[in-house]
């Protein structure tokens, strides 16, 4: 039987040993979980009101870390009515740019057309929302929003109209 001190030893020595083995393993791993480079743009529609014929479409792009522009673009028709727009777009992202909360505003042009009869006019407002990044490549953009834009000039004379502004589940790809 072998001393207490020569057991201790050879304890410490397969303790020791064990950690050396476990810790150089770990160390040897490959690093494949790199973080994933940010996006600078992303195109986006509406998958939702696309089926009913409402476009809906936005290209963003950053401008820092924590602003972006952008243009965006609707159209709808109904029986012999339509809608179209035509807008710019510029967004503050406290925290990271196309990702998380973000307001800001749009302004653009408007177009109507009713019974024969069409008038454009200009829009300006404010823009508020949130966008996700997703996947393993933060590359997949879902982003919700509202807003309002006041409706003037054109064949207002003087009026002027506010009318509200959605993001309703906007789905996209950012590269």
């Amino acid at each position: 039987m072998a001393a207490p001190e020569t057991q201790r030893l050879g304890s410490f020595a397969v303790a020791a040993a064990i950690i050396f083995a476990v810790s150089a393993s770990a160390v040897a791993q490959p690093t494949n979980t790199a973080a994933p480079v940010a996006p600078r743009q992303e195109i986006s529609l509406n998958p939702i009101t696309t089926t009913f014929g409402w476009l809906n479409a936005e290209y963003e792009r950053r401008i820092d870390d924590t602003k972006t522009w952008g243009i965006a673009g609707s159209h709808f028709s109904f029986y012999d009515a339509s809608y179209g727009a035509v807008t710019g777009l510029f967004r503050y992202y406290p925290h990271a740019a196309l990702r998380g909360f973000y307001i800001g505003g749009r302004v653009g042009v408007h177009r109507v057309a009713a019974d024969g009869a069409a008038g454009s006019f200009l829009g300006a407002g404010p823009d508020i929302g949130y966008n996700w990044l997703l996947g393993a490549r933060q590359n997949v953009g879902i982003g919700i929003g509202f807003g309002a834009m006041r409706i003037f000039g054109g064949d207002l004379h003087g009026a002027s109209f506010t009318i509200p502004t959605l993001r309703l589940v906007d789905v996209g790809i950012a590269f």
